[in-house]
């Protein structure tokens, strides 16, 4: 073993003097000072690793750890104290890298990396990138769920493990993403099969506008993904250009963003066959977002906004107050807060729609004190939930309003509840109730069917048709202020 890293001056097990090196290390220089971005999944050949303190994203540059190149990609590691560095050898591949140095040596020649070699928490970690090459092993880089995948040359490695067919990446709980295309390509010159795409010559924020410009046509995939919260636009046929934004483009790179709620926007090349873009949009907190049609099909524009919205919620009658007396004598207060929680509940699970109820229990609320905690708050709409009464033929759905403004959410509302109640449409209409005529802000009160009908008070005591009658209601406050709908 001696002879064949002779060129290596010593060998020393890692374990063994890491924390003496690492001492050493921080004493003669600068403490690392790069804050872990996010949580890096390992996968070699398509399999997930399981590796404690693995691999960490800095800067925007995935790192793994000694640890890792060692036990799950098969390479001799030594670690000279004297010289700071580590040398890793694999099959005839060598290298050698220098801590905190932007630059490493392989195959007999200096090489300058985009990333230094770097300590965290008493483990030595080298930029990915710059392993893969300089081991002979594809590596790809999911900037989306930050996954870091290494393809092992089939028949090669050390003995340690046993290399396997290269396995497709398994789908995440979110998406399945294709795997990013090799790194030091020049993208707007890819294969045979993109030279009819879509060559993209600028990614920028204007305002709240993201602005996506290309030489042809471009078709966009919008969508969002949680933890942390993400705008995806994939761009398939399009490709990234020879200039971005009028500087030489990479492979994969990010925009500088100065709104307040996106925290910047990342773009990547990660499918040649058939070429296709991803950009993603990391946001400070959840924002709406709309795409701009435009005259132009060059242009792709997404306006982002996360204004938000108070609701006001009233449940009819209360207390002393019973309200009408159904066919089979229960009460319509029985009726309209069991449904007014359910919007409440669903409205919650709204990131930009902050619902209030003028009761929550069966209490007495005056009717000038419901609208007027609407005022107080400033709400931008006012909704009160009812049930009707007549004799016992009269059946159906009515929703009332008292200011003009108000006439289209009206409508809004009226046209959700007869689509999902089935009822018959007994239109809207102008009305001065009380509640209506003192709110400042949009406002309307349903009926949402006749109690006093027997037909009709069957199913509006039934849950599974209060489920109904809530999702509507959200639906329509949502089309109204248009928000994105689920």
């Amino acid at each position: 073993m001696e002879e064949k890293t002779g060129w290596i001056m010593k060998r020393f097990p890692l374990r063994l003097n890491i924390l003496a090196a690492v001492v050493l290390v921080l004493l003669l220089l600068p403490a690392a000072v790069h804050a872990m971005d996010a949580q890096v999944r390992i996968y070699v050949d398509g399999e997930l690793i399981e590796a404690e303190d693995g691999a960490v994203l800095i800067d925007d540059h995935p790192y793994i750890s000694e640890h890792v190149i060692q036990q799950h990609l098969g390479a001799l590691t030594v670690w000279d104290s004297e010289n700071r560095t580590l040398a890793i050898e694999r099959d005839t591949y060598k290298a050698r890298f220098v801590l905190y140095e932007s630059y490493a040596v392989w195959d007999g020649e200096a090489v300058r990396l985009d990333a230094a070699p770097i300590v965290l928490s008493n483990r030595i970690y080298l930029p990915a990138e710059a392993v893969g090459k300089s081991l002979g092993i594809k590596v790809t880089w999911d900037i989306v769920n930050y996954g870091l995948q290494f393809y092992l040359p089939q028949g090669s490695g050390s003995g340690w493990e046993e290399d396997s067919e290269p396995a497709d990446l398994p789908a995440t709980e979110e998406e399945e993403i294709p795997a990013p295309s090799d790194s030091g390509r020049d993208v707007s010159k890819a294969g045979g099969s993109s030279s009819g795409a879509a060559v993209i010559h600028s990614i920028e924020m204007s305002g709240d506008q993201i602005i996506i410009t290309a030489d042809k046509e471009l078709e966009a995939n919008i969508f969002t993904l949680t933890d942390p919260y993400r705008i995806v636009i994939d761009l398939p046929e399009s490709k990234i250009g020879s200039l971005l934004n009028g500087e030489p483009s990479q492979l994969s790179g990010q925009i500088a963003a100065t709104h307040p709620h996106i925290q910047r926007i990342r773009y990547s090349v990660f499918n040649d066959e058939p070429v296709a873009v991803r950009i993603v949009i990391d946001l400070a907190q959840p924002v709406q977002y709309a795409a701009v049609k435009q005259g132009d099909a060059r242009k792709v524009v997404l306006n982002i906004r996360s204004q938000s919205y108070q609701v006001v919620l009233d449940a009819g009658h209360g207390g002393k107050d019973p309200g009408a007396i159904a066919y089979s004598g229960r009460y319509e207060k029985d009726f309209t807060l069991p449904l007014t929680l359910k919007i409440y509940d669903l409205l919650l699970a709204e990131p930009f729609i902050q619902p209030v109820l003028t009761r929550s229990d069966d209490t007495f609320v005056e009717l000038d004190q419901r609208a007027q905690l609407a005022n107080d708050l400033e709400a931008d709409l006012f909704i009160s939930i009812h049930g009707n009464t007549y004799i016992p033929s009269v059946h159906g759905t009515e929703t009332y309003y008292y200011d003009p403004s108000s006439k289209r959410f009206a409508d809004i509302i009226h046209r959700h509840v007869v689509d999902a109640s089935g009822f018959r449409d007994r239109d809207v209409r102008k009305q001065e109730y009380k509640v209506l005529r003192l709110a400042q802000m949009p406002a309307v009160l349903v009926e949402i069917g006749y109690l006093s009908n027997k037909d009709q008070e069957a199913v509006m005591y039934d849950e599974a048709f209060q489920d109904k009658i809530a999702q509507a209601i959200v639906d329509a406050i949502k089309e109204y202020l248009d928000l994105e709908q689920s």
